[in-house]
């Protein structure tokens, strides 16, 4: 039986060489073939850059789920996008046979530097099924980057009438409310972004979605979930505006030496800092467990700001057994004394809300930061600092979308009213029919017909031009 096994392994381990074209200086890291309902997984690098490599995923029957290929495509001749059309064409023949009868091509293909996008959908009704067919990434040489295969949808529930537009739309827009409040506009996520904060007006649409029928069916909701915890004005003490260092805080004085290191491409250095003295995770296999064990056991990381050198992120994975010798009152001055190193006029920017009391003692005190600016907040500006209840150390630090006090450069009175901002607001407010997914115990590829509201995310609050999302 063992040896059946290995067989059946080996044999799929040499299907993903093939499908992902593995070039023979590429290593083996995955090797992770989960039970007998779940994918294999095949992982290659690069022994000289890990950021390169080859992920193949396979389903239970062997048939190819997902590739994905991180390296450099082949430079030759750049073929017509006909060709690169029945280049993934003819891959997709040979590896779901009929498979092309039953999916069409949408229309948002994007077309890239380097690679062009093809996606094929299931259509029911004369719509879309979003996660449905596949969807591939082509190079413009004609090398397949990237495939990932949904397949089609198991059951389509059909609602008994279909709401007409006004109704929907009226049904939809009562649930809509607004806030003002500061976003910084990445270019990244915003189509007239300019990586500056701006004050604006935010649209809350609490109905992601509503049945084609608008008939919802009732569900139970907590209200202690649905209310906002209060928020306070920090708490001062003796010494809380002495200069501390953060590296001490966070346990980096204690020997840590530096693992690794990554550009991650947005500004930010991520850093793995290991002790010495603890012992190196030795894996029993080539598991995805495993691999990601011997990355993350007993190391600490931190990611900085490239230019100002500034500390925006910690995550400690070290595990340390001991009694919990740190009260929750010291671990809240050793959190304030972090963002008061971080921020040294915090008491000015930010509030402190307090987790709810759990019965469990837990090894950790947790603490959460809100940034506000003339008492108007941040979006994305809350920070999280979680303390150790042993070693006293910082163990989780997320920092703010950008330092508050930046936002003193903005205005925080709007030029435009609310009232006119929801003007603005509702002349682009719209619904659209379409089909979505459902995931349920009993199926989870079933689908359900639904309105769907459109609408900008935001109003700039000086200037009332709309700010939509660039994806």
């Amino acid at each position: 039986m063992k040896g059946a096994v290995f067989v059946k392994k080996e044999k799929l381990k040499q299907k993903a060489l093939e499908i992902g074209s593995v070039p023979t200086h590429l290593k083996l890291e995955i090797e992770d073939y989960g039970d007998d309902k779940k994918r294999a997984r095949f992982y290659w690098i690069d022994p000289q850059d890990e950021h390169i490599g080859i992920i193949v995923e396979l389903g239970p029957d062997g048939q190819l789920e997902s590739l994905s290929r991180d390296m450099k495509a082949e430079s030759g001749e750049r073929l017509p996008e006909k060709r690169l059309e029945n280049i993934i064409r003819e891959f997709v023949e040979t590896h779901y046979p009929g498979a092309l009868a039953v999916f069409v091509r949408e229309e948002s293909d994007r077309t890239n530097d380097d690679k062009v996008r093809f996606s094929y959908v299931q259509m029911e009704e004369g719509l879309p099924l979003p996660m449905s067919g596949f969807m591939a990434d082509v190079s413009l040489s004609g090398e397949i980057m990237y495939f990932h295969y949904y397949g089609k949808a198991k059951s389509i529930i059909k609602p008994t009438r279909v709401a007409d537009y006004d109704e929907a739309l009226a049904f939809v827009k009562k649930d809509v409310e607004f806030d003002l409040l500061f976003e910084v506009l990445h270019r990244s996520v915003y189509k007239n972004g300019d990586d500056q904060p701006h004050l604006v007006y935010e649209s809350k649409c609490r109905a992601i979605t509503v049945p084609a029928d608008l008939v919802q069916e009732e569900q139970e909701f907590d209200d202690d979930d649905d209310r906002e915890r209060e928020s306070f004005p920090l708490p001062l003490f003796e010494g809380i505006h002495e200069k501390a260092v953060p590296g001490s805080l966070i346990g980096l004085d204690k020997g840590f030496v530096k693992e690794r290191e990554a550009d991650l491409g947005d500004g930010r250095i991520g850093t793995v800092w290991r002790n010495p003295d603890d012992p190196v995770y030795q894996p029993e296999d080539k598991s995805l467990y495993s691999w990601y064990k011997r990355r993350s056991h007993q190391v600490l990381k931190t990611i900085h700001n490239k230019e100002t050198g500034k500390l925006e992120s910690v995550m400690s994975f070290m595990e340390k057994e001991g009694p919990l010798t740190v009260t929750e009152a010291e671990c809240e001055k050793i959190a304030l004394r972090f963002l008061f190193a971080l921020f040294p006029n915090a008491d000015q920017y930010f509030k402190i809300r307090y987790d709810e009391s759990d019965e469990e003692e837990n090894a950790v005190a947790g603490f959460t930061f809100e940034a506000h600016c003339h008492g108007v907040p941040l979006r994305f500006g809350q920070i999280r600092i979680c303390v150790s209840r042993q070693t006293g150390h910082i163990t989780v630090y997320m920092g703010p979308d950008i330092d508050p006090k930046e936002l003193e450069a903005v205005h925080p009175v709007p030029a435009i009213s609310a009232e006119q901002a929801k003007s603005i607001f509702w002349r682009h407010f719209k619904v659209e029919l379409g089909w979505e997914r459902e995931y349920r115990d009993d199926d989870e590829h079933s689908y359900r017909l639904v309105y769907k509201p459109v609408y900008p995310r935001m109003i700039e609050a000086h200037t009332g031009e709309l700010v939509s999302s660039s994806w």
